[in-house]
């Protein structure tokens, strides 16, 4: 069964968005990290570009599903 995974962005220009989130679906955090990577690589080896990851659980209590993130929403979501 996939897991999903939400990556958020914060303001900081350097990010691929400020604000919102890409959603990935994946076996695991590992795959899905990776396929993060795949289209957004680290600025800093070892470090994801983005501001924060939330599991599906997490993502759905923090309230920005509804609310969005800085003002914006979902930029895209990917799968394995």
């Amino acid at each position: 069964m996939n897991m999903k995974i939400f990556y958020t962005f914060g303001s900081d220009e350097r990010f691929p968005f400020q604000g919102g989130w890409i959603e990935v679906e994946a076996r695991n955090i590992r795959q899905a990290h990776a396929i993060f990577r795949a289209h957004y690589p680290d600025r800093t080896q070892g470090v994801l570009n983005c501001s924060d990851y939330y599991d599906e659980q997490q993502f759905i209590s923090s309230g920005m599903s509804i609310t969005g993130n800085r003002g914006a929403f979902c930029h895209q979501k990917l799968t394995a």
